[in-house]
């Protein structure tokens, strides 16, 4: 299964965010997609998910075991760039992005 996540999509705090994916990656026939852009059977057995988050993306094949780790852990804790709370409108992460 392949899966394309923006959360510029939904304003919803990180908390609830983190939960709403870690259900999915749980139960991924059952649960509601708020901001599933993508949601497409590939065929593999893996699930390919792409995050997005403001101006930065990510990538991660997973098998189930990872799944059900990412879906403890969150989301957050797997990606190589700042996470915020909140999301914010594109002008405001642009100006983010420049003062990091």
């Amino acid at each position: 299964m392949r899966v394309k996540v923006n959360r510029n999509l939904c304003d919803k705090h990180l908390a609830f965010c983190e939960r709403c994916l870690g259900r999915f990656l749980k139960y991924p026939e059952g649960y509601e997609r708020q901001c599933f852009e993508i949601l497409e059977d590939d065929g593999k057995d893996e699930l390919t998910l792409e995050l997005k988050s403001g101006s930065h993306e990510a990538t991660y094949v997973l098998d189930e075991e990872q799944r059900l780790l990412m879906a403890g852990e969150g989301w957050a804790y797997f990606v190589d760039f700042p996470v915020p709370m909140y999301r914010k409108t594109d002008q405001n992460e642009t100006e983010q992005d420049a003062d990091s």
